[in-house]
């Protein structure tokens, strides 16, 4: 007899171990990026970092700059989770100001990091055009435009003296990082 039942709960758990397998991937590139830089991130380390073939790995991705890519906006992610969705929590002014670069710095600053990845990636990348750069670039920006924006937040409020330049500040605050 020929079997007639739906195979979308075959595939459907496939996909998920699929996606369960990127996440794995993008996890581990993230630490390697996050000690390496991007650049640090080969298929071939990454491949025995998660025990699977270089073409497994790169079946996932596509290419180098697809897998750095990706690894980009799961950092975003992951700084929005930490840093940008938090401070929407607190009080404008320096309230949420000291909240986001406190947490930057946490996530910044630490052994499971060599430094801030937006600034590290974009130093890395400033030099070499491509959609890779410009991925970090997006980040970066809209990094320095919450916090240009909460700068002139704690100013409006009266935290700040009316006398800060926030375009200084922010430049100040990005050169200590």
């Amino acid at each position: 007899m020929l079997d007639i039942r739906p195979t979308h709960s075959i595939a459907s758990t496939e996909s998920k171990k699929g996606l369960a397998t990127k996440s794995t991937i993008l996890q581990v590139a993230l630490e390697i990026a996050s000690k390496s830089g991007l650049a640090g991130i080969t298929i071939g380390h990454l491949a025995d970092s998660v025990s699977m073939s270089k073409s497994g790995v790169f079946a996932r991705f596509g290419s180098r700059e697809e897998l750095q890519i990706e690894v980009i906006r799961k950092y975003y992610e992951y700084f929005s989770a930490i840093v940008f969705a938090p401070a929407l929590t607190k009080a404008k002014g320096l309230s949420r100001l000291r909240h986001m670069i406190d947490a930057w710095l946490k996530i910044s600053v630490g052994e499971n990091t060599s430094s801030c990845f937006f600034i590290a990636g974009a130093a890395e990348f400033d030099d070499r055009p491509g959609i890779v750069g410009d991925e970090l670039i997006r980040s970066v920006e809209d990094w320095r435009s919450a916090l240009l924006r909460a700068i002139k937040e704690s100013i409006a409020a009266g935290h700040l003296k009316k006398t800060v330049v926030p375009q200084e500040m922010l430049f100040n605050l990005y050169s200590i990082v």
